[in-house]
């Protein structure tokens, strides 16, 4: 487990101590560990108990189609719940997970359960962007902004580095990387180069999983040396123009590579599908 956003658990410790914890509304990109925060000040908040997490919080995600029927019914339900508050140092938590994607009804009977539920219930709200959240709800909840962890000197990705450790992903890509470059270069100094031949390449990448945008970034990377500086940046912005408009991926394999080896005279300056 790496040891990052330390800040802010410092910050959560602080109201814990304090026992002052409002509403908390946690906003960050996708894969910042929005998520284990929470779940790391839930475990504090009710000492590590699992019984108690288990009767005092309620996780719910909102991407999952909870509308206002949701909220008016079993959110309401739960935070009505009678329990013994210790003098206000017990309370229920309900977790709102993607509460972004609530719709603007359900985010107004959301308002009118915080209003109503406030004494007893707090309210912790995870998204990637705050501002789809109704301006009343905001008012009334403390902001914490999550950015992506910074770990060895690098910004990372959470879900990218869990990724990469499990199941070595870095080791996976440099492979694949090396074998694309190889077979690029084969296929440049093959004779002869013709459609025929560029056409089975491309079926021959595509059955390894490869796709256009790794030869572009071969191209970029200047592992191809078929074109000069100028040619390489109009395919680049051709290829940006134009990708939306193939429906298969051989085909725009087909269009990138045949620029490359056959036709990279040609001006694709105003390549157009219309």
């Amino acid at each position: 487990m790496i040891n990052i956003h330390q800040p802010i658990k410092e910050k959560l410790a602080y109201f814990h101590n304090n026992k002052k914890i409002p509403n908390i509304i946690f906003n960050g990109p996708s894969g910042s560990g929005k998520s284990c925060i929470v779940n790391d000040f839930i475990s504090l908040i009710y000492d590590g108990n699992k019984e108690k997490i288990r009767d005092f919080v309620m996780y719910v995600n909102c991407a999952h189609g909870k509308g206002i029927k949701f909220i008016r019914e079993e959110l309401k339900f739960f935070a009505k719940t009678h329990i013994n508050s210790n003098g206000g140092d017990v309370f229920k938590s309900i977790i709102l997970l993607n509460g972004d994607k609530l719709t603007m009804d359900a985010q107004s009977a959301l308002r009118r359960c915080i209003e109503l539920f406030s004494h007893n219930t707090r309210f912790f709200i995870i998204v990637e962007d705050k501002y789809k959240i109704l301006k009343p709800i905001l008012s009334r909840f403390c902001e914490i902004y999550i950015p992506e962890p910074e770990y060895n000197g690098k910004v990372i990705n959470l879900y990218q580095y869990n990724l990469q450790q499990t199941f070595k992903m870095c080791d996976l890509k440099a492979k694949r990387i090396e074998w694309l470059r190889a077979e690029l270069c084969k296929t440049c100094i093959s004779s002869p180069l013709n459609e025929v031949n560029i056409l089975n390449f491309v079926m021959k990448l595509y059955e390894k999983a490869y796709n256009a945008l790794d030869i572009i970034e071969m191209l970029e990377d200047g592992h191809i040396k078929t074109l000069d500086t100028n040619k390489t940046f109009e395919l680049l912005i051709a290829f940006n123009k134009v990708r939306k408009e193939f429906r298969n991926e051989k085909l725009l394999m087909l269009f990138v590579l045949n620029f490359i080896y056959l036709d990279n005279k040609m001006s694709l300056e105003n390549i157009s599908f219309m």
